[in-house]
């Protein structure tokens, strides 16, 4: 579809779903919804919405999130915060239903926060559909529901820093704008008594979500070989399901490689990362993961974008064109290992 096609198509749903919201009040806010069925990183920039409005001890707080990042929002269900799933933000039928079972089940919602990224048709149909008192976004949308404070948010910072000035800007709260995933207690015990036998580790991330922030069989096996050489220190490799064949190949000809003995998750990558001296990662889910928990990060990239930057204390960054592969060159490999690892450069 052309580009000015689809622009006018989403400015006449913007008019149709377009309603006159209640004046902003902060202060009045009891029921809220957080709208953000998108990726890991995406659940993952969303937090200081989320504490801002348990800090304020609202009745009722519900995060609308995809199957794939609803691992993010696990530990939040013990702290009374509902958890509704969509396939993808694109299932439109299923994100208008949500919303009119949502408006059913709990009457007038003071707010609703469309965290869908840039304006897009879901939001314009779940926030159309929920008809919240007052509606909140830092995206563009062309409708009057949303609240309008001027100037926006700089485009410049990180995620969950534009989700953090924009909710101090509107009165809702002041809250460090990190990354977070939490971890349930089981998951993170048993991942700690394996991790603790093991000893200091590196956490190699091999694959992304898409072809080109995949990491070859074969270039794998060379870069293995450097990182253990500069660190010297054992290799752990996560894996979501479908990659367990491949981290188990990897691992079998390598004494200094390992996988985790039980059945691997998001949540289970998280806890391996948690507890990692280092961690290596083609894939921003895990960059994410590194910074709510400060471990040192060797992040690849293929476009820098300040949005996902790592927020480690000690991080490095390695940008590649096209492909995570092209920019893995031993040498600045080793170098960005030393540089996070100073310890590494004893062991050269």
């Amino acid at each position: 579809m052309p580009r000015w096609n689809k622009a006018l198509g989403r400015r006449l749903l913007e008019r149709w779903y377009d309603y006159t919201p209640d004046s902003w009040q902060p202060d009045t806010v009891r029921k809220a919804v957080i709208l953000c069925p998108k990726s890991v990183g995406d659940g993952m920039a969303i937090y200081p919405i989320i504490r801002a409005l348990q800090a304020r001890h609202v009745d009722w707080l519900c995060v609308v999130a995809s199957h794939r990042n609803a691992p993010v929002f696990e530990t939040l269900k013990s702290e009374g915060v509902e958890v509704q799933t969509v396939p993808r933000d694109r299932d439109y039928k299923a994100v208008k239903t949500l919303a009119r079972n949502l408006r059913k089940r709990h009457g007038s919602i003071d707010l609703c926060v469309d965290a869908t990224g840039h304006a897009t048709s879901p939001g314009i149909y779940f926030v159309g559909k929920l008809k919240a008192r007052m509606n909140l976004t830092y995206s563009a949308y062309n409708m009057q529901a949303f609240a309008d404070f001027g100037q926006p948010i700089t485009y410049d910072t990180s995620l969950p820093t534009r989700w953090s000035k924009l909710i101090e800007k509107v009165g809702l709260g002041s809250v460090e704008g990190r990354f977070e995933l939490p971890i349930p207690a089981n998951i993170d015990q048993e991942v700690h008594q394996w991790a603790s036998v093991l000893g200091p580790y590196v956490l190699f991330n091999l694959d992304g979500g898409a072809d080109y922030r995949c990491i070859s069989m074969a270039k794998a096996k060379a870069l293995m070989d450097i990182v253990h050489k500069t660190t010297g220190l054992p290799l752990v490799i996560p894996y979501a399901p479908s990659g367990e064949q491949k981290a188990v190949q990897l691992a079998k000809p390598f004494p200094f490689v390992h996988t985790f003995p039980g059945p691997c998750s998001l949540l289970v990558s998280a806890a391996l990362v948690k507890y990692a001296a280092v961690v290596f990662s083609p894939d921003t889910s895990i960059v994410h993961i590194a910074s709510a928990y400060n471990r040192p990060t060797v992040g690849v990239y293929t476009v820098i974008d300040s949005a996902w930057q790592p927020q480690a204390t000690l991080h490095e960054i390695i940008h590649s064109t096209n492909h995570v592969e092209q920019g893995l060159t031993p040498e600045r490999l080793a170098d960005a290992f030393k540089r996070v690892y100073p310890s590494s450069a004893e062991i050269l």
